[in-house]
């Protein structure tokens, strides 16, 4: 038995799977729909494993990777102390010999010259990964928000397949906007402008990005748009002032259908391709 806790990032990945094998026709609806909740409530990744043993990894599906076994996890452990003590008395050799001997700042015992007095170089940007319609770059992207523009508040936001628009709100006494594009990088698109009445905004905080992602392959299967694909993800409260999520689905011909949800993910209504 594996008893690791399992973490969100590890339900997520499990929920793609099942929701894979069940657009593969691997699982039917109640099926899908029972290993989806347990898997959204497991506590360990044993029991996210014991709800995809049985099934097949579709085309293109991630079998997902969770951990390093425990016997793997110590011999890295054991490595690390191993080369933690060599650094530790390499550096304690190295400050004896300059106390003791007399040496300039620019030379150890060894001869080999360093300049100590110098700056610690600065740590190389590394840049957010290009965003994907994925549970992880989705969270990623709202932590990126938060960390941008200091708040979860927003008017709109669309999901695209590989970028993400936000109209994010503009501090002042009257409703302002300003358009932003984010995929891995934020990017203005419009100055700030006034937003039209009513104007609440949406807190996306609320968004349970597990449903979402469940509803979106609930989508894909059931609005009847033949070999459709998600187009995007808009999240207002433009319709009638509450929070709402319409998945949209849509295919080559021009076919399309939505569902609405509310933020933690219940169906309100579908609207399915009506051809």
């Amino acid at each position: 038995m594996d008893g690791m806790r399992a973490r969100d990032a590890d339900r997520d990945r499990f929920v793609d799977l099942i929701e894979a094998a069940y657009v593969d026709g691997q699982l039917g609806a109640e099926d899908r729909e029972l290993r989806v909740t347990r898997a959204l409530s497991a506590e360990t990744v044993d029991e996210l494993r014991s709800l995809t043993r049985d099934l097949q990894a579709p085309a293109g599906a991630v079998v997902p990777d969770v951990a390093a076994s425990p016997a793997r996890l110590t011999l890295q452990l054991v490595a690390f102390v191993a080369l933690a003590v060599l650094l530790l008395g390499a550096g304690v050799t190295s400050l004896l010999a300059l106390a003791g001997g007399g040496e300039s700042d620019s030379a150890t015992s060894s001869g080999v010259a360093v300049d100590v007095g110098s700056a610690p170089a600065e740590p190389e940007l590394v840049t957010s990964a290009p965003f994907r319609m994925e549970a992880a770059r989705v969270r990623a992207f709202l932590r990126a928000y938060e960390a941008e523009f200091g708040t979860l508040d927003a008017y709109e936001v669309g999901f695209y397949p590989a970028r993400v628009g936000v109209q994010v709100p503009v501090r002042g006494s009257r409703p302002r906007s300003e358009l932003w594009s984010f995929d891995g990088g934020w990017r203005q698109d419009a100055e700030a402008a006034a937003v039209r009445p009513p104007s609440p905004v949406v807190d996306l905080g609320a968004l349970d990005v597990r449903r979402l992602f469940a509803n979106i392959a609930v989508a894909r299967k059931t609005l009847g748009v033949q070999g459709g694909r998600l187009s995007h993800v808009l999240v207002d409260t433009w319709t009638d002032g509450q929070p709402t999520v319409n998945i949209h689905v849509s295919n080559s011909y021009g076919e399309s259908g939505y569902l609405k949800t509310t933020m933690s993910g219940d169906v309100v209504r579908a609207f399915p391709y009506d051809g």
